[in-house]
């Protein structure tokens, strides 16, 4: 009953071979209609002795599902994005589905672009981490046509249908500085992308569906130096571009011009990466003179000496959220979304202890 590899398989040929019509077949094979069970059984098993493939374009146009799913992300190499990626694909397999994947490299005109293509291969929903801007055009026509979206990580203020997974940003914060505060420490420096602003730092509060991850993190540390009494110094907030390099020049200029600073805390696990090696190169023991808290638990965290403190996201949780919720507004597309906001914790390890010189 085998046909020669080079030959592709129809659904005529099934059933044919079954004995039953091609839409009997066909609705044997999709589920689709009612056939008995010794029908299904008898076209299932031909199927698979004639090495049938379904055709999934045909399929999905009776369906309306493609049982694919795309995914955007702005950097693949970030620790953060391919962990959560794992566990989008491991979550969304389990439940029939593929993905389709693309990097936009931080560039808003390839998520565009990205999210565009995906679309017209009719995928049944998209999990994008915006690169940021105001062009979000093709997220709201998205949004708009009935495509289930969920918004990873970064949000997209514009975008009213879509759900949005990330971190509790200003907890998360929050942990890292109380902890500081805690160990007695009263000059506590920051590393961060975002800019400080001290005459507008307390008129808007920060949300997690307008606001970027690095400004609501930037707001945690301003409310827990607040919620102690301490004040926020403005040449304590050394901002930085994402990149390690940017972070270690911000590291050593913060040492250089602020000898009070017994503490600092990095926002983003690149950031945490230089400041790790511009406090090393400066001198300063660590954390005898200075502590230094990082941001997410990167495997070379425990690895070094002293062995960082960090804020560890939950980053598989993150994942397999922002895919649950993906798959339920596939099957329900008049589902309200929801912002769910998981909470970090703090891996205490060697790069924090009590200052020598409070102050």
């Amino acid at each position: 009953m085998t046909r020669p590899a080079q030959q592709s398989v129809t659904i005529v040929d099934v059933a044919k071979a079954a004995g039953v019509s091609k839409s009997t077949a066909g609705r044997a094979l999709t589920g689709a209609g009612e056939v008995s069970a010794r029908t299904r059984e008898k076209v299932a098993r031909v199927a698979a002795e004639l090495g049938y493939r379904p055709n999934g374009v045909a399929r999905s146009m009776i369906t309306g599902n493609t049982e694919t799913v795309g995914v955007v992300i702005p950097d693949m190499s970030n620790r953060f994005f391919s962990a959560a990626l794992q566990s989008i694909a491991r979550t969304i397999r389990q439940h029939g589905y593929e993905l389709l994947v693309s990097s936009t490299e931080g560039e808003p005109t390839l998520e565009r672009r990205s999210v565009e293509v995906l679309a017209t291969k009719r995928v049944d929903g998209l999990i994008v981490a915006p690169v940021g801007g105001a062009d979000t055009h093709h997220l709201r026509q998205l949004a708009e046509s009935g495509t289930a979206l969920v918004l990873l990580d970064r949000p997209a203020p514009k975008i009213t249908g879509a759900s949005f997974v990330s971190v509790n940003n200003i907890e998360a914060s929050r942990l890292a500085v109380n902890h500081l505060i805690g160990l007695g420490h009263r000059h506590i420096g920051i590393i961060s992308e975002a800019r400080y602003d001290a005459a507008s730092a307390g008129d808007a509060v920060p949300a997690p569906t307008v606001d970027r991850p690095s400004t609501l993190r930037l707001a945690g540390y301003v409310r827990a130096m607040a919620d102690a009494g301490l004040t926020v110094r403005p040449e304590h907030v050394a901002h930085s571009a994402y990149s390690s390099t940017a972070s270690y020049a911000a590291t050593r200029r913060l040492l250089q011009t602020t000898p009070r600073v017994t503490a600092i805390y990095c926002t983003d696990n690149v950031l945490s990466v230089g400041a790790f090696a511009a406090l090393q190169d400066s001198g300063r023991r660590c954390p005898q003179e200075v502590s230094l808290i990082g941001f997410d638990d990167h495997e070379w965290a425990p690895l070094v000496r002293p062995r960082l403190t960090v804020v560890a996201q939950p980053t598989e949780d993150i994942g397999v959220t922002a895919a649950e919720d993906l798959l339920a507004a596939i099957a329900d597309p008049t589902r309200e979304p929801a912002t769910r906001l998981l909470p970090a914790r703090l891996i205490t390890r060697d790069s924090t202890a009590s200052p020598d010189h409070p102050g």
